[in-house]
């Protein structure tokens, strides 16, 4: 079996990182293979847990707009019409009972239509004849009626340049939860957060597992503590800024995560390191945070030294995911940077660094 991820557009190079890391956490047991937008990944995992794992990786996914089960695929060199031939062909042989196991359909009860995604504009073909002529066919096979409004079940026809996919929907982003929680509609907002989108890429980014300890050495206001909260892990974060620290303190209330919280303390990042080890806790299992960016030259090598000293902290395989207007090379494994433009005197390099074992 395979499954089929529809990337964001948004970033050349954050979407397709995003779904690598996610697939760490919840792997499907084989290599992705991304063409422009869309990734697809071979499993052999049994279709209940391969849809478990789809549904959790749209769930926690800040640029993957949806997650398919595939069907079947068939490569074509020629025309759309070539490639449309021979999926309808593959179609045909599969019996009815394949179909209502693949789909997942119950032609008692569930509806369907189809929706074309066209990732190359392939246009020799429209799109609503594609559906037109697939829906036929699949209603044939299944016996579903058809519901173009509200169905219960959709399938996607996903054309690339030389391959066309047919798969189930098994899950679409939640773009209301990134609209809805932009920071100025929290409860304590403070100018300059990171957009929740953003900062819920770096968490993943940063391989974090539900129960795990996400540190945030430079917490604002709690952008990415919320993020982190969301997806189930413990939380420490502290600001030099009192003001940012109570600002933290009520989003997370606001959010219902004061039982994640470990700790929250006004503290300067460069005594967090011992100030953890004075608690007992000897090591986090990621970092993930915005240093301040508007200072002096002088102190922004102090960040640098702070960021180099957290590293102290982290645990072995664990991942420091930060921003800053330029590269840094710390001491330890850099395992990736994006450029984020965000207007004319900056520009974000979103940093993934490991701590490789020392054992």
């Amino acid at each position: 079996m395979e499954a089929g991820f529809l990337l964001l557009k948004e970033h050349e190079t954050l979407p397709v990182s995003e779904l690598k890391a996610l697939l760490e956490i919840y792997p499907l047991g084989g290599k992705v293979e991304v063409l422009n937008n869309y990734g697809t990944v071979s499993s052999s995992l049994d279709k209940p847990t391969l849809v478990k794992y789809i549904n959790r990786i749209i769930e926690r996914g800040a640029y993957i707009e949806e997650g398919h089960l595939i069907v079947t695929g068939v490569k074509y060199s020629r025309s759309l019409k070539e490639g449309l031939e021979k999926l309808l062909k593959r179609l045909e042989e599969f019996s009815s009972e394949e179909l209502f196991n693949f789909l997942q359909i119950d032609p008692s009860r569930d509806t369907f239509a189809v929706r074309t995604v066209k990732i190359n504009g392939n246009g020799d073909i429209s799109s609503p004849t594609i559906e037109r002529i697939v829906g036929g066919v699949l209603k044939e096979k299944t016996g579903a009626k058809v519901n173009l409004k509200e169905p219960s079940k959709v399938i996607k026809v996903v054309i690339l340049q030389n391959k066309i996919y047919l798969g189930l929907l098994v899950r679409k982003r939640d773009r209301k939860y990134f609209y809805n929680n932009r920071p100025h509609l929290r409860t304590y907002f403070h100018p300059g957060s990171i957009l929740p989108k953003l900062a819920r890429g770096m968490v993943n980014l940063a391989r974090l597992k539900e129960g795990e300890i996400i540190l945030d050495p430079f917490c604002g206001v709690g952008g990415f503590l919320i993020e982190g909260g969301m997806i189930g892990c413990k939380l420490i974060g502290c600001d030099i800024d009192g003001r940012m620290v109570r600002g933290t303190l009520i989003n997370l209330k606001s959010y219902n995560l004061e039982d994640s919280v470990l700790e929250i303390k006004r503290m300067d990042a460069k005594d967090v390191v011992d100030y953890l080890r004075s608690k007992g806790i000897n090591s986090v299992d990621a970092i993930v945070t915005d240093p301040p960016y508007g200072i002096l030259t002088s102190v922004k090598g102090d960040i640098i030294s702070i960021l180099e000293k957290l590293g102290d902290i982290l645990k072995d395989g664990g991942y420091m995911v930060f921003a800053f207007p330029r590269k840094v090379d710390l001491n330890l494994k850099l395992m990736e940077i994006h450029k984020l433009y965000v207007h004319g005197s900056l520009t974000r390099h979103i940093h993934v660094y490991k701590k490789e074992s020392t054992s």
